[in-house]
Order: structure tokens, then C-alpha cells, then sequence
């Protein structure tokens, strides 16, 4: 591998020379990378494949039990795409420490769990609010539960980024304890909040424009997906073909094989202005105490 250690690159304080920096360290050690990680993006992709295809089937008919059903193997098999995720980073982190993998692996998990914990505080938060007004005021216009997602979306978003910092720091130092993702490490990634918010924004916008070229048959079945159900919704016959959960299937699995790569540079970019800020602390300290 080479020799892209974080101490070689913290000076690095533009967005550019962090995504190029990152960049280098994801090129230069492609076949490091696809032998390390290829069993960890092929079980994700087939259980975000299923995920997808399960949250998007259309039933033959309204069944509640069988909408609950599609409803539990898609969060099933989104958990199980998470917890992948998470022993992949562990896997990466390991690499880029030079030690071994399992541990690296358990402390992924944990971070994992927290974020998955948060995303799950944000759904609760929806219905908390949405349900109230359907039962006690008939506010059930779909625009308005869309505005509420948007903004608890939105919201949950900018929580995270902080965390962008302080995931990172506990992922990358061993002597960190989990706490302070939530605790004194996300106040650091607070007061840097705006290089954060920016390097999230690059990353992300980049990332969008390469997976919506990569997912483009997935966006096209999704539309179609959609208008159809909302022409069942209508009463209308389903014009799909029977096969459409296995086309969904193929589509978002290779999709997300397709875009593990961009997800891969955007924690190299994570992991690069993580160092940045570190350096930046270790600097000022150093110039506070002579």
C-alpha cells in the first residue's frame, strides 16, 4: 500500500487538496482495496437489492399484513446493509492504522448503532408529529407529512455533521471512548461545523451527479415504479410487469456495487479533514502553550 498515512497530509487544509489527497489514496490502491472489500460490497449490495425491491413492491391487493410484511424485510434487510457497511469501514480502518481487523470491525459497530439510533429517534419524531394531526386536527394532505419529512430530514442531517468529526476521531484513535461522539469530541466538530458542513457538501454533490449517472436504469424503474402506484392508489390496474421486484432487485444492487467507490472516497474525504482539524487543534495548542 502506499504510504498515504494521515500524518503526511494534515497540512491539507483546502476542500480541494482534502478530495484530491483522498482521491490518491483510493486510486493508487485500487487492488488493495477491491480484494479487501469485495465480499463486504457484494453482501451489501444484495441486502440493499432486497431492501429496495421489498420497500417499492406494489401488492396485488390491499392487504395490511401483507404491506406490514414488505414492510419488516425492507427494514430487515436495511439493517443488515448497515451492519455490513459498518464492518467494511472497520475493514478500512484497519488498513489505514496497520492493525487488525476484528476490533477495528466491533468499534464500527458500535458507531453504527448510535447513528442507527439517531435515524430512528428522527422516525419516531415523524409519526410523533404527523399522526397527531391526521387523528386529533384531519390535517392527512400529503404535501403537508412531506413538508414535516423534508424538515426532520433536514434537521437530522445537520446534526450529523458534527459527527462526520467525531465518528471519525473514534473510529481512528483507540483510546477514545464512544461517549464522546455525542459528547466532547462533537462540540470540537461543532465549532468546525462550517469545514465540515462544506467538505459534506462537495463530497455529497459529487457523488450525487456520479451515482445518478451510475443508477440512471434505477431511477427510471423507480418513476415508473411510483406513477404506477399511485395509479393503484387511484383504482387503477397495475401496468407493470410481474417481474418488476426482480428488475428493482438487479437494478439497486448493481447500483449500489457501482457506487461503493464513491462511497469509499467520501470516507477517505472524512478521514482527511478529520486529520485537518486535528492538526489545526494540535497547532493552537501548541502556539497557546509556547
Amino acid at each position: 500500500m502506499n504510504k498515504l498515512k494521515i500524518e503526511n497530509h494534515m497540512k491539507s487544509r483546502s476542500i480541494s487538496a482534502i478530495t484530491a489527497t483522498a482521491y490518491q489514496l483510493l486510486s493508487q490502491n485500487m487492488k488493495l482495496w477491491i480484494k479487501r472489500l469485495w465480499i463486504w460490497a457484494v453482501g451489501t449490495a444484495i441486502a440493499s437489492g432486497i431492501s429496495y425491491a421489498a420497500a417499492m413492491m406494489i401488492p396485488p391487493e390491499k392487504s395490511p399484513t401483507l404491506i406490514l410484511v414488505l414492510w419488516c424485510i425492507s427494514a430487515v434487510a436495511a439493517l443488515v446493509s448497515l451492519f455490513l457497511t459498518a464492518c467494511a469501514v472497520g475493514s478500512v480502518m484497519a488498513v489505514l492504522k496497520e492493525q487488525r481487523t476484528r476490533p477495528n470491525i466491533a468499534r464500527a459497530l458500535r458507531l453504527a448503532a448510535v447513528i442507527a439510533l439517531i435515524f430512528i429517534v428522527a422516525v419516531v419524531l415523524f409519526y410523533a408529529i404527523s399522526i397527531p394531526l391526521v387523528i386529533f386536527y384531519q390535517l392527512g394532505a400529503l404535501y403537508i407529512h412531506i413538508l414535516i419529512a423534508i424538515g426532520i430530514a433536514l434537521l437530522t442531517a445537520i446534526f450529523m455533521i458534527p459527527i462526520s468529526y467525531s465518528g471519525m476521531k473514534y473510529l481512528a484513535e483507540d483510546d477514545v471512548k464512544l461517549s464522546s461522539v455525542l459528547g466532547k469530541n462533537y462540540l470540537v466538530g461543532l465549532r468546525h461545523f462550517w469545514k465540515l458542513f462544506m467538505t459534506a457538501f462537495v463530497t455529497v454533490l459529487i457523488g450525487m451527479i456520479i451515482a445518478a449517472l451510475l443508477a440512471a436504469p434505477l431511477g427510471v424503474m423507480t418513476i415508473a415504479s411510483l406513477q404506477d402506484a399511485l395509479g393503484v392508489y387511484l383504482g387503477d390496474p397495475t401496468g407493470m410487469p410481474s417481474t418488476l421486484p426482480l428488475l428493482l432487485f438487479t437494478a439497486a444492487a448493481v447500483a449500489s456495487i457501482a457506487c461503493s467507490l464513491v462511497w469509499l472516497w467520501q470516507l477517505f474525504c472524512i478521514y482527511y479533514q478529520y486529520g485537518s482539524i486535528t492538526t489545526r487543534r494540535k497547532e493552537y495548542e501548541e502556539a497557546i502553550n509556547g
